[in-house]
């Protein structure tokens, strides 16, 4: 025999370490990829509010332009990112502003 029984212990205790590193590696990735993928909210987890007030009616909300109740918003993104809602009032001015619709 050529080698000795040192020797393959080495060469196999070096392959074992390579194998560990590569899994750890991977592993970790899963976790990182699982921590972006928790800042995502699935809407689908929540149940709709629609029609679910106390009275029947639709729950009001405040226009980001204006500041009046509508029981009917449209949601654009402004240029800061932030998820702002528009009465059909301001919609024309929402859309001269060049706001992504969401």
């Amino acid at each position: 025999m050529g080698m000795s029984l040192t020797a393959i212990w080495t060469i196999g205790g070096i392959i074992g370490a390579l194998i560990l590193a590569w899994a750890l590696f991977k592993i970790g990735g899963k976790v990182r990829d699982k921590a972006e993928a928790s800042k995502v909210i699935k809407m689908s987890l929540y149940k709709s509010r629609s029609g679910k007030s106390g009275k029947g009616k639709a729950d009001k909300k405040t226009c980001s332009f204006c500041k009046k109740k509508s029981a009917r918003l449209a949601f654009y993104a402004s240029e800061t990112g932030q998820v702002i809602g528009v009465c059909d009032a301001c919609r024309p001015q929402a859309e001269r502003r060049a706001l992504n619709r969401l």
